[in-house]
This record gives C-alpha cells, sequence and structure tokens, in this order.
C-alpha cells in the first residue's frame, strides 16, 4: 500500500492512497467526520489504518479518484514528532570520514548509531531548498528512511517490523565545508539542519518483504543531478538488520507515529565520496533520487 500526503484545489493538506495513477481521500473513503491532515494524524488516530484503508477499498464500488497529475504531492509526514538519521553503510562512512580526516568510530561496529536531525525543515516532492548563507560546498544525500507506524517504548529487534509503517526516500541535505569543521562524527551537525527531503510517499513494509535478506534490504539507488547519473549504488551492503536499528533508537525513549527514521547515505550515495568526479551543486540544479520500490523525490537548489 502506498500512503501519501497531498494538496488538492482546496489547497489543504490530506492523508490520500494511492490506487495505481489516482490519489484517494482517506478521510473520505474512511467516512471520517475529521480532518486527516496527513499520513501521521492518520496512524495516530487509527492504529489499525492498513486494514481499515484495504477493506473499504475492497468493499466500496463507487470510490472518488483524483488523478495523480492533479494534485501536489507534499511530504508524508508534515511535522514529524522527531528526525533521526543513522549511518548503515560502511562504504560511505570510510569515504566520508576519510574526507574529514576522520576514522569510523570503533562503536560503528558495536551497534547502530543515529543523530538527531531538524524535524522543522521537511520540504516533498519538487520543492526548491535554500543553501545555507554562504555554503559553496551544497551536497545531497541518497537515502531510504523508515517511519514509525505506531507508539512504543523499548521496542525488541523480533517486534520492530510490528511498529514499521513502511519505507520512503530521504535527502540529507548537507554543508559539506561545514560537516568538516564540525568536531565528532555524527554529533555537532549545523551543516545538515536547514533541510531535508522526504518523499515522494510511504510504501508500507510488506510490499518489501522479497527484497529483505536476514533483515537488510536490498533495493538499488541511484540520484542524478540534472541529467547526469552521479549515484549507482544499492541498500544491499546494510551493516545493521533494519529491525536492530529500531531497537537502538526506541531504547529508553518513546517513539511516535510518523517519525522518521534515515538509514544513512548509501556508498557513493553523495558528492562528497566523488569531488574528483563531480562538482557540488549550483544554484538551480535538478537533484533526484529513485529508490527501487519506492519511486523518485526530485527536488531543486533554490536559485
Amino acid at each position: 500500500m502506498i500512503l501519501l500526503t497531498y494538496q488538492d484545489e482546496s489547497a489543504a493538506t490530506k492523508a490520500g492512497v494511492k490506487t495505481g495513477d489516482d490519489v484517494v481521500d482517506i478521510a473520505a473513503l474512511l467516512e471520517c467526520d475529521q480532518e486527516i491532515r496527513d499520513v501521521k494524524m492518520l496512524m495516530e488516530r487509527y492504529p489499525d489504518a492498513l486494514d481499515r484503508i484495504q477493506k473499504a477499498l475492497d468493499e466500496k464500488a463507487e470510490i472518488k479518484r483524483i488523478p495523480l497529475k492533479d494534485v501536489k504531492l507534499c511530504t508524508p509526514v508534515l511535522h514529524p514528532t522527531t528526525l533521526r538519521d543513522s549511518c548503515m553503510f560502511e562504504v560511505h562512512s570510510n569515504n566520508a570520514g576519510a574526507e574529514s580526516d576522520l576514522k569510523t568510530p570503533p562503536l560503528w561496529y558495536e551497534r547502530p548509531i543515529f543523530y538527531y536531525q531538524n524535524p522543522n525543515n521537511l520540504s516533498g516532492p519538487e520543492a526548491e531548498v535554500k543553501r545555507k548563507t554562504g555554503c559553496t560546498t551544497l551536497d545531497y544525500e541518497a537515502e531510504v528512511a523508515f517511519v514509525v507506524g505506531k507508539k512504543g517504548y523499548n521496542i525488541k529487534a523480533e517486534e520492530a517490523e510490528d511498529y514499521i509503517l513502511g519505507l520512503t526516500i530521504f535527502n540529507d541535505w548537507s554543508d559539506r565545508a561545514l560537516c568538516v569543521k564540525e568536531s565528532g562524527f555524527l554529533g555537532m551537525h549545523k551543516s545538515k539542519d536547514f533541510a531535508a527531503g522526504v518523499g515522494p510517499w510511504i510504501v508500507t513494509l510488506d510490499e518489501f518483504r522479497d527484497k529483505m535478506r536476514d533483515g537488510k534490504l536490498n533495493l538499488s539507488v541511484k540520484a542524478w543531478v540534472n541529467d547526469v547519473k552521479t549515484t549507482d549504488s544499492s541498500t544491499k551492503d546494510m551493516y545493521w538488520p533494519l529491525a536492530k536499528l529500531f531497537e537502538v533508537v526506541s531504547e529508553d525513549i518513546e517513539v511516535f507515529p510518523g517519525d522518521i527514521v534515515g538509514l544513512g547515505t548509501v556508498g557513493l550515495g553523495c558528492i562528497f565520496e566523488q569531488v574528483d568526479k563531480f562538482p557540488f551543486l549550483e544554484d538551480g540544479d535538478k537533484v533526484t533520487i529513485e529508490v527501487e520500490g519506492i519511486g523518485r523525490l526530485c527536488q531543486y537548489v533554490a536559485k
């Protein structure tokens, strides 16, 4: 199932379900007398939302459908309680560390590590992203993220998949010169608080069963800057299972519906790892990230 948040001609944001090339308003589908403004609100209101939606789609003969081309897609979760990013790919970790004269820390090999990002600067498909003031080393980062589907606390790895709603594309926009100046490997990141791209929608986790081995995803990940392919990679070298990351994320704290957790940049999933091949981003550049089984997230650097 594909869940999304969109705006129609009314300009109000609404949670929707994608059916083919159309969108169905979930509030109308479920005959809810209150608005459902995004996927987070959907999951807060209906913990069994997926079952309800599927039942309604199967049973209702007449359903109003809106062509996808006639709506504006938003980031599927408008205001997550938290936004985290982890570092699950050793190639990227080692390459980025080398560029910063840092080594991958021993802790990286002991348990999944992550840090908190700014949840207030999310943007969705076709959005323009402003670079940090004075930034000349703007970079994209091609990532997959999972979205939490229900509230939990201290979730063990064997239960984690019950709490993961699905996967989306994550672009962890970065000011690389500032990244290098900041101390630590994953800690003080003013270089990453200005923008994060998420979308175009959330594909529920059950759609990826045949793409998981030992709890790790195997999805192709590609990216283009304008018409130039700059990333041709995959998630097949995930160091930790998805469930283990969730266990660490929820350790001693609550997680909530709509929380977003990036898995980290895939190997060669950014320009920083390939500065000998590609220039950093210029104003007006179009950045497209494509993930197998999800789709494409296209965004632009503001002129």
